[in-house]
């Protein structure tokens, strides 16, 4: 039961959303200079990207964890506990720690929107810690983000999509150049395969800081051997590893995690040069993320996945297109702010059926918005305001098929308010009384 006091800290915390999303960096070095600079207490790994960036930071921070570190990582946005947001050594940060740090950083913190707050939050706990490493996820762009004030080990770009055009730039090579911006003079890059476009506008501004540039497909490789709905089984090659080759497990499935896997690899290896082989084995075999291509359930079959615009649901729909023969069911809700028309182009020719849902969140596309994008009779679409009775829809479909299966996407909230639902801590064990 949460306490009262954490109640109110979060949800006054949560009413600085309506300050909105101001970019730039001065107010969070304003704040950050008043409280010592705690973000210059450890070495931190910073990682940009449009698709692929909470996995990329969950990984790296299995590997450190493994070797031992004391680490702390900093992801956005959570499923179901604000508390999600920083972990240190596994363990999230407790509801106590957030009044405590809230008391701490409120005196200097007017001006702060939630993301600033949360951020400085989580550079203050890590200090508090005496974290030797910090795996830190930008929340929206790079140059401008909040998070970008550190001055990292290792700078990495995972994919780059449209995404976030209101703030970012219309075209691959501005969202590029935004994401670019946690480039630091020196530092390291680890890059995802990228368009020609944004990769030009990253190198450049690498050659202009003197940094040693590291790119999936060139600098280093991965190899797909196997894939099943448990994981993926992959040869990486990388210099360090000399001219051997090495085959690993990583219980995350889909071929984006390929790549994701690879490219936390390659960051991790640059960042910590005490690895060991066993280790890194070890660490891989560890990882769990919640809301990527999980399977909750496998009678019926439930999978959730937060691909929350048209790039990563390209690259869903392939995955699963290998993993099950069966037809997907898909319940989905998503932002106001993503492009709706191409997510669901990718879906109706695969879907046995679309249900379109409501998230409980103030950015959510409504059933009235998604009529004005698409057409009526583009899919014989059905909509369901409530995300719980959605997925009651969508359950009951699977259930009377068994060559059907229940997929969950479309944003992380949706994913994170049916957790919710359904008990989350439980979810591998069953689905409570729905299923």
């Amino acid at each position: 039961m949460k306490k009262p006091e954490y109640r109110e800290l979060i949800n006054e915390l949560y009413s600085r959303r309506t300050k909105g999303i101001k970019l730039g960096l001065e107010r969070v070095f304003s704040v950050l200079e008043k409280l010592d600079n705690p973000h210059k207490s450890f070495k931190s790994i910073h990682i940009a990207g449009t698709n692929g960036k909470g996995s990329v930071s969950k990984i790296i921070y299995n590997l450190l964890r493994n070797h031992g570190v004391n680490t702390g990582v900093f992801t956005s946005p959570h499923l179901t506990r604000f508390t999600e947001r920083i972990v240190v050594n596994d363990c999230e940060i407790s509801e106590d720690e957030v009044i405590e740090l809230v008391k701490t950083i409120k005196p200097f913190a007017d001006e702060l929107t939630f993301f600033e707050y949360v951020t400085v939050m989580a550079f203050v706990f890590f200090r508090q810690k005496g974290v030797d490493y910090a795996v830190i996820e930008t929340g929206m762009g790079g140059r401008l983000d909040s998070t970008n004030v550190v001055t990292p080990v290792v700078s990495v770009i995972t994919s780059i999509g449209l995404d976030h055009q209101e703030f970012l730039g219309n075209d691959i090579k501005s969202i590029a150049k935004e994401k670019a911006g946690i480039i630091k003079k020196g530092v390291p890059v680890v890059l995802s395969k990228q368009e020609k476009d944004a990769e030009e506008v990253i190198y450049e501004k690498a050659r202009e800081l003197d940094c040693p540039v590291f790119t999936y497909g060139r600098d280093f490789f991965a190899q797909l051997k196997a894939m099943d709905l448990n994981g993926i089984t992959f040869i990486f090659n990388s210099s360090e590893f000399g001219s051997q080759s090495s085959e690993f497990f990583l219980p995350l499935t889909g071929f984006h995690q390929l790549e994701n896997v690879a490219v936390a690899l390659k960051a991790f290896l640059t960042a910590y040069s005490d690895w060991k082989f066993n280790l890194i084995k070890e660490g891989l075999k560890n990882v769990k993320i919640p809301g990527r291509l999980e399977v909750v359930s496998n009678h019926p079959l439930v999978i959730f996945d937060i691909a929350h615009n048209s790039h990563a649901a390209k690259n869903l729909v392939k995955s699963l297109k290998t993993l099950t023969d069966k037809k997907p069911v898909v319940v989905f809700g998503m932002m106001r702010d993503k492009d709706i028309e191409s997510f669901v182009k990718y879906f109706e020719n695969y879907a046995h059926k679309l249900i379109f849902t409501v998230p409980h969140y103030e950015r959510a596309l409504t059933v009235k918005e998604l009529d004005m994008r698409i057409p009526q009779n583009s899919s014989g679409m059905i909509k369901i305001d409530e995300p719980l009775e959605a997925f009651k829809e969508g359950l009951s479909f699977c259930e009377k098929n068994d060559n059907l299966y229940l997929l969950c996407t479309g944003s992380a909230y949706l994913i994170g308010e049916l957790k919710e639902y359904l008990g989350d801590k439980t979810l591998h064990r069953s689905l409570g009384e729905l299923i």
